[in-house]
């Protein structure tokens, strides 16, 4: 079949304008506050568990026979594939690029798993609706290839421990912040580390953090300045007289004494609350300028800064019955944590759980319980009655492929009214997802400055997701198809396999990492993200141009 460029250049572009008009939505609804993150979690809920599975229920269940079925081996194989050489060049641009110590195994995450769930899905269903395609099979077969991305992206993120391997980056012993900015060489780093041991080269001195530059700038000047204020105290004949130092006692208002009560952990003992004034003689350098009181409060101490006997003691003694217990630190998640997947909320409990609490059988179990989620569910449900020809014929006519013909008195089979009902929940599914998607960038917060960024690791990274894998993804799905791995007429699956090859990093990541991040702080990787779904308007365009070309 010729195609013109045009056709290929609408094609890849028009699915991609009602996504990103979604996306737009959902960007606009944050800024004005009208999207809280309580709205978008529970959005996420929604979406997750219930608008997904039926989705892929209403897909599987119509699309998938005994002869397609064997579609789903290679499909498998091609998802693992791309998981693993993604994994492979996160691990290379790790070693390579600089990156900050604290997102070494993030980076490796981020290359190696993608979102496969809502933007595949949308472009599948938009683009399997035109030529060359068969408008009345491909679009539900498309989304049930998807699922089974779907599925081994879970499988690997939940199961394998890829979302668990996130916490190297916050162990104790791993710098954060400033210190985790700072530029190591290559014989620092996990794999250049083990090359550097075993010819035992020499480890380079650490390079100073930027702020030591200014710090040393700062004691310079301020050395500087000591010097000339001692020569000019030195040249002075008068004598600066010592300040006068009061203190005062002042009643407490009601509304202070309410403020303290909220704020301290201590009783307050006294309406009286003692302020230090100090009093600066006038200067004869500075005759003109009159006398003006300084004056600061003493803010309230649980213990005393002075000794007993001191005039200034503290006005809030502790007391034995009161103690403050301990303060127990706590993760909070980031206010991005809103965005997609309800999957990744519960498994963080999981996760977050402290496993002694829990019994051997229970960890034992633990990993397992990836596979016991509403979109997995939804597929084992989904399969065994689209392969059994008897039990699918309760839900969708089978005589089609030799099944019994069993209806009910309005002519229809006797279960159809659970793939109707299926039908009327997903179509929320896809739109829900992209507006949930595009209120997550709204609430994206960058580093400040920008120069603190790694910023050849994020065009590599970006490169990696949306150029070199899907040019492999491309070559790798045609020589299958000469391998007869995949049938030549299977335009769905070869459209679907070639367009995952190029989506960008799964935002689940996002919401792992906020859990073991001190303070929830993630915005290395909320950059990462967002060079990666900007620059996706260019790649998905193009990859869907081409893989449309070679059907």
């Amino acid at each position: 079949m010729t195609v013109s460029a045009a056709f290929l250049i609408y094609s890849g572009i028009m699915p991609l304008i009602k996504t990103y008009a979604a996306l737009l939505c959902g960007y606009v609804l944050v800024r004005m506050d009208m999207f809280p993150p309580a709205a978008s979690r529970g959005a996420s809920i929604i979406s997750m568990n219930i608008a997904l599975p039926a989705l892929i229920f209403a897909n599987i269940v119509p699309s998938f026979t005994p002869s397609n079925i064997s579609a789903m081996g290679p499909v498998v194989l091609i998802a693992s594939a791309y998981m693993l050489m993604g994994f492979v060049m996160g691990i290379i641009i790790r070693e390579v690029c600089y990156v900050p110590r604290n997102f070494w195994q993030g980076v490796v995450i981020m290359t190696g798993m993608s979102n496969w769930g809502n933007l595949p899905n949308a472009i599948v269903m938009s683009v399997t609706k035109l030529p060359p395609f068969d408008p009345a099979t491909d679009p539900a077969l498309g989304v049930s290839y998807v699922s089974i991305f779907t599925v081994c992206y879970h499988v690997v993120f939940w199961m394998c421990g890829a979302a668990s391997s996130l916490a190297w980056d916050y162990l104790p012993g791993v710098p954060q912040g400033e210190e985790a900015e700072r530029r190591v060489s290559w014989k620092e780093k996990p794999i250049g580390g083990l090359v550097a041991r075993v010819l035992r080269l020499s480890p380079s001195p650490p390079a100073p953090l930027p702020s030591d530059r200014a710090l040393k700038d700062e004691e310079a000047f301020s050395t500087k300045d000591e010097k000339e204020s001692v020569e000019t105290s030195e040249q002075s004949s008068f004598v600066q007289p010592p300040p006068i130092v009061v203190v005062e006692e002042a009643p407490l208002d009601d509304g202070d004494v309410q403020l303290t009560h909220r704020t301290s952990p201590l009783a307050v003992s006294s309406q009286q609350t003692r302020r230090l004034t100090i009093l600066i003689p006038p200067s004869p350098r500075r005759g003109s300028v009159p006398p003006t009181p300084m004056r600061m409060s003493v803010p309230p101490t649980p213990r005393f800064a002075t000794a007993p006997s001191s005039p200034l003691r503290s006005a809030y003694p502790i007391s034995p019955a009161r103690s403050i217990s301990a303060i127990t630190p706590i993760r909070t998640i980031h206010s991005i944590h809103s965005l997609e997947d309800p999957v990744a909320i519960a498994a963080l409990l999981e996760l977050s759980e402290p496993s002694q609490h829990r019994s051997r059988l229970a960890r034992f179990f633990a990993p397992f319980s990836a596979l016991l989620k509403p979109v997995t569910v939804s597929l084992a449900i989904s399969l065994p009655i689209a392969l059994i020809t008897p039990l699918k014929a309760l839900f969708v006519d089978a005589t089609a492929q030799g099944g019994p013909s069993w209806h009910g008195p309005d002519g229809r089979p006797p279960l159809a009214f659970v793939i109707d009902t299926a039908q009327f929940i997903d179509t929320i599914a896809v739109p829900l997802t992209l507006i949930l998607l595009g209120a997550s960038f709204a609430r994206i917060q960058l580093p400040n400055p920008l120069s603190r960024l790694p910023i050849m690791a994020m065009l590599s990274v970006t490169m990696a997701k949306t150029v070199v894998l899907p040019v492999i993804g491309v070559v790798m799905v045609e020589a299958m198809v000469r391998g007869r791995l995949i049938p030549e007429d299977a335009k769905a699956e070869k459209f679907v396999a070639m367009l995952l090859s190029g989506t960008p990093a799964a935002v689940n990541q996002m919401i792992v990492s906020s859990l073991y991040a001190p303070g929830g702080d993630v915005d290395t990787l909320s950059a990462f993200l967002l060079v990666q779904y900007v620059f996706m308007s260019i790649s998905s365009a193009a990859l869907t141009a081409i893989a449309l070309l070679l059907l």
